[in-house]
């Protein structure tokens, strides 16, 4: 009888080691693994600082590619836009070139220098019209030609289709007079006294030109 009964009693000592070294390792890998996972006070100082870190480096990447692609491909309203089709509007008077001379060049602000760097700066204003609510820009900038030098004021308003000013004015710096190469904004008062009407609109632009 206790030869049968030894074999039974060596297989369940080994089945209780095999659990046992199971259970062990279980334990291990789990305190590893808790190991892993926890961070030491300094090391999540690290962590959070680098998170910053790269947070910062994105905002700045993206803020960075909005102005560019800003600068690239400009739109309507502008200052640059505006810019760029005030001058060529200036460029394209008669009246203009008789005052300043035929060889004119615009700037922006002068600040006592020389350099292109100092003179870029397009001066301008974006607001939202009270009135009509739309968007505006509006820009100051300089003329200059071989008998005089001007200031040349444009603004575009969102509502007009582009290529088309609110207004663009040249000032003659010596004597303050001014030149009005376009100024729409009688027609303006007229399309929202209209409320939009064609008719209404030609009935007070007429109005206003005295029936002409």
């Amino acid at each position: 009888m206790g030869i049968r009964n030894t074999p039974v009693v060596v297989r369940r000592h080994f089945s209780d080691e095999q659990q046992q070294k199971k259970s062990e390792k279980g334990e291990k890998e789990a305190q590893e693994e808790s190991q892993e996972l926890v961070l030491t006070p300094g090391e999540q100082v690290v962590l959070g600082t680098r998170l910053v870190t790269w947070a910062g480096i994105l905002a700045f990447a993206s803020v960075c590619a909005y102005y560019i692609v800003k600068e690239l491909f400009p739109t309507k309203m502008s200052p640059n836009s505006v810019f760029d089709k005030a001058v060529k509007k200036v460029r394209e008077s008669d009246e203009v070139k008789r005052r300043f001379g035929d060889r004119l060049k615009a700037y922006g602000r002068d600040h006592g220098g020389h350099r292109e760097g100092r003179r870029n700066f397009v001066e301008h204003t974006e607001y939202t019209d009270k009135d009509d609510g739309s968007k505006r820009t509006r820009v100051r900038f300089n003329l200059e030609g071989n008998h005089g030098m001007a200031f040349v004021f444009a603004e575009v308003s969102s509502k007009m289709p582009s290529g088309e000013f609110v207004y663009v004015l040249v000032q003659d710096k010596r004597n303050g007079q001014v030149i009005t190469l376009i100024d729409n904004r009688s027609a303006l008062l007229a399309q929202r006294l209209a409320g939009g009407s064609k008719e209404g609109m030609a009935a007070f632009s007429n109005l206003l030109s005295g029936g002409k």
